[in-house]
Parts: structure tokens; C-alpha cells; sequence
């Protein structure tokens, strides 16, 4: 009986998987034939993530009774997607970091990186740039943010810098050197040079 119910369960998924790709192929290529407000085509940006290793892009939307409050809310969603990111981005090199070291991640100074690199993030957002915007016919806005990849990389790499200096974090200066080489080459392995 279990191995007929894996079998079963085996088919749904491949059926579900092969379902969410053809849907997904369907909307990208008719992402040319949406028009919105003042005849103008959906950009591919709406549904497509357009970043690279150089910029990280986001694209927020928002909705409301004027187009100023659609504006608003979609540039505070396309913000949060972008804080999201850094978030993420400083806990994939500490999870590297510890993967590496075999840490178990309980140390006080992988706390303090955590916490000084997602401080610098923050300020490191103040600099997103806003590229386009493009308002659908329900009245809805989207819109474009962008933040260049070496910013985080820069603010990350200072927050290394700042906890590897720190005096009360290490028993000795060889320990803080071994933390800071590892913690840089997370960083390196996580936002690798062009």
C-alpha cells in the first residue's frame, strides 16, 4: 500500500511541476500583449526579476485611491523586498560561515556580524535608486528599485571589520584573524567578483 501511495504521490508531483512551468512560460510570453494606463505595454520587470551581480532589483506594487497613494505603497513594498534581501543576504554568509567552520552559530561575535551588518543594510537602503514605474488599468502601480550588489557587499564587509576589531569578542588576535579570513571568504563565496 505505501508503495502505490508513493508512486501516486511521485505522478502529482511531476504533474504539478510540469503544470507550473508551462503557466509560467504562458505568462512570460504574454507579458507583451498587457497594456496599461495611457497605452502603455507591461515592462518585463513586472514579473521578471531583472538582477544581476552587479544591481539587485526589486519591484513592489500598491494599490489604493490615488495614484500618489498606489505610488507610495508600491515603493514601500519594492523597499521591504529590498531590506528582505540584505536580511537574507547576511544570513546566507553567517549560515556559510558556520557550514565552514562547523560553528554552531551560538558565538557572540557571529551575533554581533549579524546584527552590525543588517545596521549598515538598513543605511546602505537611504541610496536605492528608483528606475520605472508603470501603472495597470485597475489603477494599481508598479515599481522598480534598485540597489548596487557592492554597496551590501561594502556594508557587510564593514561590519566584518567592525566585529573582527572588537577586542572583547576573542580570546586572541589569532582567533579574530581566523573569523575575519573565514567571514570574508562567506562573503566572497556568496557575492562572487564579476
Amino acid at each position: 500500500m505505501r508503495k502505490i501511495a508513493s508512486v501516486v504521490f511521485g505522478i502529482l508531483v511531476l504533474v504539478m511541476m510540469a503544470s507550473c512551468a508551462t503557466n509560467h512560460e504562458v505568462a512570460l510570453s504574454q507579458n507583451k500583449n498587457i497594456v496599461g494606463k495611457n497605452g502603455i505595454k507591461r515592462p518585463d520587470w513586472v514579473i521578471q526579476d531583472q538582477s544581476n551581480m552587479i544591481n539587485h532589483y526589486a519591484a513592489g506594487y500598491g494599490v489604493g485611491k490615488t495614484f500618489e497613494t498606489s505610488m507610495m505603497k508600491a515603493k514601500l513594498n519594492a523597499d521591504a523586498a529590498l531590506a528582505l534581501w540584505v536580511s537574507n543576504s547576511v544570513e546566507a554568509v553567517r549560515d556559510r560561515y558556520i557550514e565552514e567552520t562547523n560553528d554552531n552559530g551560538k558565538e557572540t561575535y557571529i551575533d554581533k556580524f549579524v546584527s552590525s551588518a543588517n545596521e549598515a543594510g538598513k543605511a546602505v537602503l537611504s541610496g536605492i535608486t528608483e528606475i520605472d514605474f508603470w501603472e495597470d488599468l485597475e489603477g494599481g502601480v508598479w515599481v522598480l528599485h534598485m540597489i548596487p550588489v557592492a554597496n551590501i557587499k561594502a556594508q557587510i564587509e564593514s561590519a566584518i571589520d567592525t566585529v573582527c576589531a572588537d577586542k572583547t569578542l576573542f580570546s586572541d588576535e589569532a582567533k579574530s584573524k581566523e573569523v575575519f579570513e573565514k567571514l570574508n571568504k562567506a562573503l566572497d563565496a556568496y557575492f562572487p567578483e564579476k
